[in-house]
């Protein structure tokens, strides 16, 4: 179609491709850019090993790709409503774009710039990786038990966080330029995007001069308890304020009721005694079958969901946001499609990731600079 709104992105990795990929998701015909050798995205192994390109087919599900020499990218740029890439100085290098690329590439609507630390300031130029966004986002922190180091999140959170506030930010561009008749131009920091979900420690310190800190050991209850095969997070051992009267019914201790195991307060005091008559009861048995029986009990329980268990999860499933896509080597894969559902609105971009660089770049010089484009030679 036509008369779909275009983004072009130009840059390797997750950030800005997530950006694009999500404009894909609402209808927006994208076309992914890439160097003749290929986004290094699609060589990444797994963290854990066992497989590679994972990533890339993720983070490019629906769009078209194209391999093209910088003149016709400026002009590909043109006849695109955005321009999506990471125009730090590393983003840059690793697309091969020049140093004025981000003024330079000129779409209708919006330039948006997905970088770790964002174009400006004194860490614009430093490279970086997903951890390390991580870890200068103040995030980290705060992640993971009072004794041990701090957690990091899953590979790509950083970038995918960023990705999702460079997509709101366009497109709020992008409507503002239907407006104004003005290119506007996003800049978008990932360690930005995570900071932000340090909100509520940040008003702590500014207001009272608390310091936040990892959870500590002795606390006013526990949340995450295991069971005989995974996790269950039992939330009448983590709110402060609940009594143990109905605990020590699910889990038939009646130690647990006794008045020192009644308040936070008491359960502080006598930490280890109520770890010793609090734990050891959830290993006889399943976590599902505590879930179960705390939910008879009106009690808020939740399964602590493995991976494995996602692909099976009747909620997931319900909502369909498990996508089946082809991998270039044929074989069938499922993953994440969008992460919400509009009514009698845009389909899902079903397209799989370009199979291999430059896939798509007769069809789209055609369709987008003139008919004669897709006969040319282009690097």
């Amino acid at each position: 179609m036509t008369d779909r709104p275009r983004a072009l992105d130009v840059a390797t990795g997750v950030g800005a491709a997530y950006t694009s990929r999500l404009l894909a998701e609402v209808g927006w015909d994208v076309v992914k850019a890439e160097p003749p050798e290929g986004d290094p995205l699609r060589q990444a192994e797994a963290r854990w090993g066992g497989g590679r390109g994972g990533a890339f087919l993720f983070a490019n599900a629906g769009k078209r790709g194209v391999t093209v020499d910088g003149s016709t990218l400026v002009r590909l740029a043109a006849a695109a409503d955005v321009v999506v890439g990471d125009f730090s100085p590393s983003g840059r290098a690793a697309m091969g774009l020049p140093d004025d690329a981000y003024e330079v590439l000129a779409p209708r609507r919006a330039v948006a710039s997905v970088s770790a630390f964002g174009l400006t300031g004194p860490k614009a130029a430093w490279a970086s990786t997903d951890l390390i966004v991580q870890a200068a986002s103040g995030l980290m922190f705060l992640t993971g038990e009072f004794d041990q180091p701090p957690m990091q999140l899953p590979p790509y959170q950083g970038a995918m966080t960023g990705g999702v506030a460079a997509a709101s930010a366009t497109l709020l561009a992008v409507r503002s330029s239907r407006g104004d008749g003005t290119l506007h131009r996003v800049d978008t920091s990932m360690v930005e995007a995570l900071a932000v979900h340090t909100a509520a420690q940040l008003s702590d310190y500014v207001y009272r001069g608390a310091v936040a800190r990892r959870e500590a050991r002795v606390k006013g209850g526990l949340r995450m308890v295991p069971a005989s095969d995974r996790f269950v997070y039992c939330a009448p051992g983590a709110v402060s304020s609940m009594r143990m009267e109905g605990i020590a019914i699910l889990l038939d201790e009646p130690r647990l009721a006794e008045g020192r195991f009644q308040t936070a307060e008491g359960r502080m005091e006598h930490f280890d005694d109520f770890v010793a008559l609090f734990v050891p009861p959830f290993k006889r048995r399943t976590a599902q079958e505590w879930f179960e029986d705390a939910e008879a009990m009106h009690m808020t329980f939740a399964l602590v969901q493995t991976i494995e268990d996602l692909l099976h999860c009747p909620q997931i499933e319900a909502r369909e946001l498990l996508r089946t896509t082809e991998a270039p080597d044929g074989s069938l894969v499922r993953m994440p499609g969008r992460p919400y559902r509009i009514v009698d609105g845009p389909a899902a971009a079903t397209r799989p990731a370009p199979a291999s660089p430059g896939i798509h770049t007769a069809e789209v010089l055609a369709e987008w600079l003139g008919a004669n484009e897709g006969a040319r030679t282009h690097a």
